[in-house]
């Protein structure tokens, strides 16, 4: 008796088959194939390895010369077999060549899939985006960042056509409270979602959705204060209000524009000067003024506090690190000493 699980798989293959015309197509090429290397080889009395080869290059119409029918019988296998392999194969390669330019079209299209493990993936529409994956990419160059890749996933094509991207950042187009948008981005392997979209209702159903199918943080830009409290809820691991904090900086800009400037340089790793957040275990329990000595006599780093739950900045000069913080310095663009990113 055949085993049950043998059956399903069986099954399985010829479901698969039976809905892949290229499939469906190749196993008639090697069907024919054996067919004739078997009638060849019984009437010419060759070996099966000989009258297959044979076959395939009769088939193919190729024809080397090196292998000829020498019966009435072989002659007439040849002839069908040269009929039949003009057919075959003539369909195949329409299939290949449909397929090809099906798939180069999807890609241009933004309608493909990618099969990356452990990406970034960025949602949205408008600035956020650009300057999001601009940020991304100068923090992977600099080594902030883990070097992967960036799929952008835009929701139509006027969004798109719209915003200028580097060449190796992957762009789809879809809606992205379509499971199956999200599914060609491969949300169930991303490492962070960063969601950006100018409608916070479907930031919410957004965050729903990719928490259920994935494991990734997911980021995602507010547009007004009471949506804040519904991305949490909805799973979000971060959420920036980003129309408040320009709006505090567009004030503070009337009367302390410097302010806003220095600011402005911090906040992105193409300025002269950046923030960043180190895990320094060896300084854990020194007191804020001998970590703040040591940082800046290794690498240049000013050291304005440390992160538990909370930031701590310009904590009291007695002050001791305490164990499990994070330490936030302020050292130079683009390097200046070793990987802020390095634990010790």
């Amino acid at each position: 008796m055949i085993p049950v699980p043998l059956v399903r798989k069986l099954l399985k293959v010829k479901i698969k088959i039976g809905r892949n015309r290229l499939l469906q197509i190749a196993m008639a090429v090697l069907l024919l194939a054996l067919l004739f290397a078997s009638l060849f080889a019984y009437f010419e009395g060759l070996d099966f390895y000989t009258a297959f080869y044979w076959a395939v290059i009769t088939m193919a119409t190729i024809g080397y010369g090196d292998v000829t029918p020498q019966t009435s019988a072989g002659r007439a296998v040849a002839m069908v077999a040269a009929v039949a392999g003009i057919s075959t194969f003539t369909a195949l390669v329409s299939i290949l060549a449909e397929y090809f330019i099906s798939s180069s079209l999807r890609r241009m299209m933004g309608m493909h899939r990618v099969k990356y493990s452990g990406h970034y993936v960025v949602i949205g529409q408008g600035s956020s985006v650009p300057s999001c994956v601009n940020e991304l990419i100068s923090a992977i160059s600099s080594g902030d960042a883990e070097p992967k890749p960036i799929v952008v996933v835009f929701p139509n094509e006027e969004e798109r056509k719209g915003i200028e991207l580097p060449e190796e950042v992957e762009v789809l187009i879809g809606d992205p409270t379509n499971p199956e948008t999200l599914e060609r981005a491969h949300i169930r392997e991303a490492s962070h979602v960063i969601l950006a979209l100018e409608d916070d209702s479907k930031s919410v159903f957004s965050t729903l959705m990719i928490k259920r199918m994935s494991k990734a943080r997911v980021l995602v830009e507010a547009l007004k204060a009471e949506s804040v409290e519904l991305l949490k809820q909805a799973g979000a691991d971060r959420v920036i209000l980003s129309r408040s904090f320009a709006g505090r900086l567009l004030a503070s800009s009337v009367f302390e524009p410097e302010v806003v400037d220095v600011i402005d340089d911090l906040t992105t790793s193409l300025g002269r000067y950046d923030i960043s957040v180190l895990l320094r275990r060896d300084l854990w329990g020194s007191t804020y003024i001998e970590a703040l000595r040591k940082l800046h006599e290794e690498n240049g780093y000013f050291l304005l506090g440390y992160y538990t739950d909370k930031p701590v900045l310009n904590p009291p000069l007695d002050e001791r690190i305490p164990e499990g913080a994070k330490l936030v310095v302020i050292r130079p663009a683009g390097g200046g000493g070793v990987n802020p990113k390095k634990s010790i």
